[in-house]
């Protein structure tokens, strides 16, 4: 899913059945730290990775997210993490579909 701010990302959190969040850290109207909030809120177990290319990124949103990466970084890094949080999530008895290799991952961009 993609939304196309924060607000309407948590929206289709509400809405839908989500494996793991990748969300942007400054946006308007909701940042990322609000939006992995919310999200967490709705769903305790589901995984948000913060994507962001910003220095000044606040130790409470690092607290919050899952994961972190830089967009200044590979895709590779990326769907390496995505990867990480869905097995994680999966060793935690929570089942996403199985995946052999990260590109198999389908993927909806939410926020």
């Amino acid at each position: 899913m993609t939304a196309a701010s924060g607000q309407e990302g948590v929206k289709l959190a509400a809405e839908n059945l989500i494996d793991v969040v990748v969300t942007d850290y400054e946006m308007p109207g909701m940042d990322g730290e609000a939006v992995a909030i919310a999200v967490k809120s709705l769903h305790p177990r589901v995984p948000v990775v913060l994507f962001s290319g910003s220095s000044l990124v606040s130790a409470r949103a690092l607290r919050v997210v899952d994961a972190c990466c830089d967009k200044a970084g590979s895709r590779n890094q990326l769907s390496s993490t995505i990867y990480r949080m869905l097995q994680k999530k999966r060793s935690r008895g929570l089942q996403p579909p199985p995946v052999s290799r990260a590109s198999d991952v389908e993927h909806r961009t939410v926020a």
